[in-house]
């Protein structure tokens, strides 16, 4: 609540970065779409990683059941 009333107070705080209104070609502007860049191929190696965990359990599951029932499904 305080955070609100400080920046409708001063309106200038509530500005853009330079990153927003600047120059797209700065280096600012680079570094913050590389570093975005990084945390989305982080986010998918991780979601890759879980969902490769579930399909090989999925599968060991499903062998496992085949050789308790004789390979008979």
């Amino acid at each position: 609540m305080m955070t609100a009333v400080v920046l409708l107070g001063v309106p200038t705080l509530a500005l853009a970065c330079p990153v927003c209104f600047g120059n797209p070609n700065s280096a600012q502007t680079k570094g913050a779409q590389a570093g975005i860049l990084a945390l989305l191929i982080v986010t998918v190696l991780v979601l890759a990683a879980f969902g490769g965990f579930f399909f090989g359990y999925l599968r060991r599951q499903i062998r496992m059941f085949e050789e308790s029932n004789g390979g008979s499904c």
